[in-house]
C-alpha cells in the first residue's frame, strides 16, 4: 500500500463498499481490530439487557411460557454473549475470526428472540413482535457490524419470524403490518450500516494516508539532521585550516601590506565561522535538534571565554568593551554552551549594529533570578524595530555594514526559551540599547547531576 494507491482510491471513491485488492485486506484487518475493541462494552450490555429481559419474563409471563422463554436466553442467548466477551479480552483467535464469531453470536441472538415468539405463539399467549424490532437496531447500529454482515443476518432474521407467524396461522394483514414495520427498520438500519461503513473507510483512507506523510516528514527530518551534521563538519573543517595556516604565517613576513592582508583574512574567516554558526543554529532549533541541558551553570568561565574572544576577534578596533568579572561569582540555572551562544550573539550584534563605540556585559542578582544585560552606547534601536527586533530576518543598521542574515536575535529568543528565561531590549533612540536575558538562579546548594540525566544540546563542541 502505498501514498499513490491510497490518494488513487480516494479519487475513485467506493460506493459499492469496496477497495482495491491491494487496499481492501488492510482495511478488512484493521475493522476486525476495531470491532474486536468494540465488542467488549457492547457484548457486556447485550449480556446485561438479556438478564433483564428473563427478570422481566418470570415478572410479567405465564409461568409456563416464563418457563420456556427464560430457559432460551440463559441456556442459549447469555452463554453465546459470555462466550464473545471472554474471546474479546483474549489473543485468540484472530481479530478476523472473531468478527465471524460476533456475528454468528448477533445471529444466534436473534434467532433466540423467533423462538421465544415462537414459544408465545404456541401458548396462544400474545407476546409483541417489537422484540424483532429491536435485535435489528441492536445488531446495525450497536453492535456496529459491517453492512454486508448486519444486513445479511437481518434478513435471515425477518424471513424467519415470517416463517414463524406463517406456521402458526397469523392472518395475512396482521404478517403484512408486521412486515411493513420490520422492512422499515431494516431499511432504516441498512442506510444507518452503509453510511457508518462508508464514512468508516474514508478515515482508514485519511488515516493511512496521514500515517505515511508522517512517516515521510520523519525521514526528510531525518535526512535533514544528517545533512547539517555533515554540513556543519565539512564547511568547518577548511576553515579551521585556513586559521590554523594564517596564524602560522610569520608576523613580519612580506611587510606591513602582507600582515595587514592576513588580519583581514583572518577577520573574514571569524565572521564567516560566525555566520555559518548563525545558519546551524537557525538549522537545528527548526528541526528540533537542540534540546537545553538545564544545570547550575557558573557565569565566570563564560564571561571569560566571550573577553578572550571578542578580544581576538575586535584586534586592533576603537570598540571599548567592559565585562563585569566581579559578577562571575553568580550561579544560573542554564545550558552553559547555549547561554555562552545567546551572549556571544548579544555582544556581536552590538558590535557590528549599535553604532557606539562602547559594549558592557553585566550581571546581578533580582530575588531569585540573575538578569543579564548586554548594553552599549550607540544610537539605539529605531523605534519601528521595537516590536520585530526578535522576529527572523530582522536587520538594524549601524554605522558598519556588516553582512548578516537577521537571525541572532531570534536565535537568542529561541535558546533563551529553551532554558525557560526571558529576553527583551530597553532602548532610547540616541542613548544606546540594554539588551537582557533573565535565567532562574542556582541555588548554592543543589543536586549534582549525573551523567545519565543529561541531555545534550549539541553544541558542546562547537566553534564560536
Amino acid at each position: 500500500m502505498t501514498t499513490e494507491q491510497i490518494e488513487q482510491q480516494q479519487a475513485a471513491g467506493f460506493r459499492n463498499l469496496r477497495f482495491a485488492p491491494n487496499l481492501e485486506e488492510a482495511y478488512r484487518q484493521s475493522r476486525a481490530g476495531l470491532i474486536r475493541q468494540r465488542a467488549r462494552p457492547v457484548s457486556v450490555a447485550g449480556l446485561f439487557l438479556f438478564l433483564v429481559y428473563a427478570v422481566m419474563d418470570v415478572l410479567t409471563l405465564p409461568p409456563e411460557l416464563a418457563q420456556v422463554t427464560v430457559s432460551i436466553r440463559l441456556a442459549i442467548t447469555c452463554p453465546v454473549i459470555a462466550l464473545v466477551v471472554w474471546l474479546a479480552y483474549r489473543p485468540a483467535p484472530s481479530d478476523s475470526t472473531f468478527e465471524r464469531i460476533y456475528t454468528l453470536a448477533y445471529l444466534l441472538g436473534g434467532l433466540s428472540v423467533v423462538a421465544i415468539i415462537a414459544a408465545a405463539r404456541q401458548l396462544a399467549f400474545p407476546l409483541p413482535y417489537e422484540g424483532m424490532i429491536l435485535m435489528l437496531m441492536f445488531g446495525y447500529f450497536a453492535m456496529g457490524l459491517p453492512f454486508s454482515s448486519a444486513s445479511l443476518v437481518s434478513l435471515v432474521l425477518v424471513i424467519s419470524y415470517l416463517m414463524i407467524e406463517l406456521w402458526y396461522g397469523m392472518s395475512g394483514s396482521v404478517i403484512a403490518s408486521n412486515l411493513f414495520f420490520l422492512t422499515t427498520a431494516n431499511i432504516i438500519g441498512m442506510v444507518g450500516a452503509w453510511t457508518s461503513e462508508y464514512r468508516h473507510r474514508a478515515h482508514f483512507l485519511d488515516r493511512q494516508l496521514l500515517d505515511r506523510l508522517h512517516r515521510a516528514a520523519r525521514e526528510e527530518s531525518r535526512r535533514k539532521t544528517d545533512l547539517i551534521t555533515a554540513a556543519s563538519h565539512d564547511l568547518r573543517q577548511p576553515l579551521n585550516v585556513i586559521d590554523i595556516t594564517l596564524e602560522n604565517l610569520s608576523p613580519g613576513k612580506g611587510g606591513t601590506r602582507a600582515n595587514s592582508a592576513t588580519r583581514q583574512l583572518k577577520d573574514m574567516i571569524r565572521h564567516l565561522r560566525r555566520l555559518l554558526g548563525t545558519v546551524f543554529d537557525s538549522a537545528r532549533l527548526n528541526e528540533g535538534m537542540v534540546q537545553a541541558d538545564i544545570r547550575p551553570t557558573p557565569l565566570a568561565p563564560i564571561f571569560r571565554d566571550i573577553g578572550d574572544l571578542l578580544a581576538d576577534s575586535l584586534g586592533n578596533s576603537e570598540m571599548n568593551v567592559e565585562i563585569d568579572h566581579g559578577a562571575g561569582n553568580l550561579m544560573v540555572m542554564a545550558d552553559p554552551a547555549l547561554l555562552s551562544r545567546v551572549l556571544q550573539n548579544l555582544m556581536f550584534n552590538a558590535v557590528q549594529h549599535s553604532g557606539g563605540n562602547g559594549i558592557n556585559l553585566s550581571a546581578h542578582r533580582v530575588d531569585a533570578q540573575v538578569l543579564l544585560e548586554v548594553s552599549d552606547n550607540g544610537t539605539g534601536v529605531p523605534p519601528g524595530l521595537n516590536d520585530t527586533l526578535f522576529s527572523p530576518y530582522v536587520r538594524g543598521h549601524g554605522q558598519t555594514d556588516y553582512p548578516g542574515l537577521g537571525l541572532g536575535l531570534t536565535i537568542v529568543r529561541e535558546f533563551v526559551a529553551l532554558m525557560r528565561g526571558t529576553c527583551g531590549v530597553d532602548t532610547e533612540p540616541g542613548q544606546g540599547s540594554v539588551f537582557w536575558v533573565r535565567l532562574p538562579a542556582a541555588v548554592t546548594a543543589t543536586r549534582v547531576l549525573g551523567p545519565d540525566s543529561r541531555t545534550p544540546s549539541g553544541y558542546e563542541h562547537q566553534a564560536g
